[in-house]
């Protein structure tokens, strides 16, 4: 029985390398492989990665037998850019960890980028450490993202097709069509839509995001390049469609003013090598505005389009905005990119409802920076204890001890203890403090001052069972010694009243009663 052509056994007969095809062949293929869900793997003798992918011929039928495994009929019916911001909502309670371990060793708290983190991993646990990128390998990212984006909104508002709106078919394919188009006029949706189609590996999508988010992240607070501390703004959606689309407008004047792109202004190394910047934060020279240049924009933004009381409005609007911008002013020129910031500040705060948006999201910040802040101490005391834990640990192994005494050495060399000890008593009882004693009374203290140092090495050995470095044991032992020399004093000093009594008592020694 012949199997169905979808199901029949896979035998390629076609190899197709992506590396040479043209740009728009390349997107063919990409769409098919993420429609297909095609599955990567590497060739590990070539380095290659391949994707199978079963393409029917024309007219061949697929077999209507329905699949082993059910999908969702709702997600198969979806494009990718429409599937794209239906896993956005999916995974929009889906909780994550919160922090990565970057490259450089560096712990990257992502939770204002959750979003996008979101889209790229889904409900997965983020596993790749990310890379400190230059700053301009971030800023031709952001400008090609804004030329992308630009493009597609402009060519949208000047579309005028005309369309049957008696169709039903003609009016819910126009629903939906503007229903993902709504969806991926979400910033973040449409930054990892427009990297699947340049990338295509979904490996490629993820890593690159990685660096570019934690890139931004350490560059955004550089007060002299506002350019990213706007862009992560639109990531974390702080800043709207419509900023993203009156930024980008504000971007298109000024460029055209300029005489300059900017996505090649910073793709030129000659540029980026004469920059007075070191490191990874090396840029070109900046690009100045001279005062008639902003103006010029400015009144192209409000007043030339404007008429009536509507160019009133846009009048006062315009002297704010150039206030603001006569603030940044030196010798008559700014910096193009604080006068792109201040133009999309001020239209953000001069739309209605701005204030409370602007208020909850400063409250929310300022809540997720304390939390950050208290982890952050929490970490710093965890890791000064446990500096200082290990440099007791190694103090203490560095710790050194002398002790020269015989009973010391002789523990501590493997001699016989015992012979030690009767040899350090013998001595003992030869000294001054316990010579001319009556022979029985010298063996009695002898006796007993061998006991005892006996007893005292013994209890001093078991309890140094406990020390943890060989500076405690030896400490240990050399106490009990110091311990039965300090006794044996006492015995010396008792002994001599005893001498003294046994002379007025007429004993003298050397074996007398």
């Amino acid at each position: 029985m012949d199997l169905p052509p979808e199901q029949a056994p896979f035998e390629p007969t076609h190899l197709i390398y992506l590396n040479e095809l043209d740009q728009n062949e390349k997107e063919t293929y990409y769409d098919l492989l993420i429609a297909a869900d095609a599955n990567f793997h590497k060739n590990y003798e070539t380095g290659d990665v391949m994707a199978d992918m079963r393409i029917l011929g024309p007219g061949v039928r697929i077999s209507t037998t329905p699949p082993k495994k059910k999908k969702d009929d709702g997600m198969k019916r979806l494009n990718p850019r429409e599937k794209l911001a239906v896993q956005a909502l999916k995974n929009a309670s889906v909780s994550l960890p919160g922090a990565i371990t970057c490259d450089n060793g560096d712990v990257f708290d992502y939770k204002r980028y959750e979003s996008v983190v979101k889209l790229i991993r889904g409900s997965e646990t983020p596993t790749y450490s990310p890379k400190r990128r230059p700053l301009a390998w971030v800023m031709r990212l952001i400008h090609e993202i804004y030329d992308v984006r630009y493009a597609r909104d402009t060519s949208d508002i000047n579309e005028e097709d005309e369309w049957d709106d008696t169709d039903p078919d003609v009016i819910e394919a126009r629903r939906k069509e503007e229903e993902f188009k709504r969806n991926t006029n979400v910033f973040p949706i449409f930054v990892v839509d427009m990297f699947s189609k340049k990338y295509g590996l979904k490996n490629l999508v993820e890593t690159t995001m990685w660096d570019l988010l934690y890139s931004c992240n350490c560059l955004r607070d550089i007060e002299w390049c506002p350019d990213v501390e706007v862009f992560c703004r639109f990531l974390e959606m702080e800043y709207d469609a419509d900023e993203v689309l009156y930024f980008c407008y504000v971007r298109s004047l000024t460029q055209s003013v300029l005489s300059v792109n900017f996505k090649a202004y910073w793709s030129d190394p000659g540029r980026i090598k004469d920059a007075n910047n070191t490191g990874l934060d090396r840029s070109p020279p900046t690009l100045y505005l001279t005062k008639k240049e902003s103006n010029y924009i400015a009144q192209t933004i409000f007043i030339r389009n404007a008429g009536g009381e509507e160019q009133e409005h846009e009048k006062k609007m315009f002297r704010d905005f150039m206030d603001n911008v006569k603030l940044l002013l030196s010798n008559n020129n700014i910096d193009s990119s604080h006068f792109m910031r201040i133009a999309v500040d001020r239209y953000f705060n001069t739309r209605p409802g701005a204030g409370e948006a602007q208020v909850a999201n400063q409250q929310q910040q300022q809540q997720h920076d304390n939390e950050y802040e208290q982890q952050q101490q929490q970490q710093y005391e965890q890791q000064q204890q446990q500096q200082q834990a290990e440099e007791e640990q190694q103090a203490m192994e560095q710790e050194t001890f002398e002790f020269n005494h015989p009973l010391m050495v002789a523990v501590f060399s493997g001699e016989n203890v015992e012979v030690a000890e009767q040899q350090y008593i013998a001595e003992l009882m030869e000294t001054e403090d316990f010579l001319d004693l009556p022979d029985q009374v010298k063996t009695e203290v002898m006796d007993d001052l061998a006991q005892e140092l006996s007893q005292r090495l013994i209890d001093a050995e078991t309890e140094a069972q406990s020390c943890s470095t060989e500076v405690e044991f030896q400490k240990c032992i050399a106490g009990a010694i110091e311990g039965f020399d300090a006794m044996a004093k006492l015995v010396a000093e008792h002994v001599q009243s005893l001498k003294g009594e046994l002379h007025n008592n007429g004993m003298g020694g050397g074996g007398g009663e």
